[in-house]
């Protein structure tokens, strides 16, 4: 009995879907032709409106929401790419701006050098610092610079500001510098004022023990016209430095502790933190000795 109502069953379940398909195709229709000639909403569009409406409008926000997310995302990328091409140029025009400046001082510094050549009387040797102990600064520098050159012991070295030491050893190709400032074997300048030149009032230039990087002129007459300010010029006497190169400027004055002689506590008119050219002093009696050859014996790499 089971087997004859089952198919009886599925098919009145059939023909209520075919039903309910042409009762949903019929309300199309209707609602098409009663739409046609019209304006305005019918109740049941409406109702539809409502129900779809707020859908419709979820899924469009959720599209825009995705196509911005999609944009935004592109545009982050561009702008991360962007980003690193510009920090690329700006260290690579920092690194230039840093070399054009560098450039600059070594030109000035150049041209400083040549006026000075070509103002004093004395032959001159062109040399670079190569070399500096950094725990003894103030102490000694190497120069590209030595015999073949024509530079010898005890020559004097100058700057464009100003005289900073003597030759102490030498080699074929380089030599050791001792500075004023030296403060374990000591370096002595007869000295005088510039702005007074009186006879007789001529001291001695050396390191200023008690301030490292300063110097200090001593065995001064007690009645020596010396003043803060004054400029401190080598006198020529001793031999091994010329006469007439700056040596620094008085800051302080004071009387020794037993009130005989004046001293001045100077700055030094070059700057010793940083030597970087200097000029080697040649001897008037030395100086139609210089070898001729030295120049063609010079090595490839000297700047002069």
């Amino acid at each position: 009995m089971k087997s004859v109502l089952v198919p009886k069953k599925k098919k009145k379940q059939h023909y209520k879907r075919i039903g309910i398909l042409l009762l949903v195709l019929a309300v199309l229709l209707v609602l098409a032709a009663s739409t046609a000639h019209r304006q305005g909403v019918s109740f049941p569009e409406e109702v539809l409106q409502v129900i779809v409406a707020p859908v419709q409008g979820a899924f469009q926000r959720l599209t825009v929401t995705v196509k911005e997310f999609a944009a935004t995302l592109k545009n982050f990328r561009q702008l991360k790419q962007e980003n690193e091409e510009l920090r690329q140029k700006l260290a690579e025009a920092i690194t230039l701006e840093a070399r054009l400046n560098e450039l600059r001082k070594e030109n000035a510094r150049l041209r400083r050098m040549l006026e000075l050549k070509e103002a004093t009387t004395y032959d001159l040797i062109a040399a670079e610092v190569i070399a500096r102990d950094p725990a003894r600064w103030f102490d000694t520098v190497t120069i590209n610079k030595g015999s073949i050159h024509g530079v010898r012991e005890k020559m004097a070295v100058i700057t464009t500001d100003g005289l900073i030491g003597n030759i102490l050893a030498v080699t074929p190709t380089t030599a050791q510098v001792l500075l004023l400032t030296d403060s374990r074997r000591g370096v002595a300048v007869a000295a005088m004022v510039q702005r007074s030149r009186e006879p007789g009032e001529v001291g001695v230039v050396e390191n200023d023990p008690g301030k490292p990087g300063l110097l200090r002129i001593k065995d001064l007459p007690r009645e020596a016209n010396i003043l803060p300010g004054d400029t401190i010029i080598s006198s020529g006497l001793g031999g091994v430095f010329p006469k007439g190169f700056v040596i620094g400027y008085v800051l302080e004055t004071g009387v020794d502790e037993l009130g005989l002689t004046q001293y001045a506590t100077l700055q030094p008119a070059a700057n010793f933190n940083r030597l970087e050219e200097v000029f080697v002093v040649v001897p008037q009696e030395d100086a139609i000795d210089l070898p001729e050859e030295a120049e063609m014996e010079e090595p490839e790499g000297d700047a002069y």
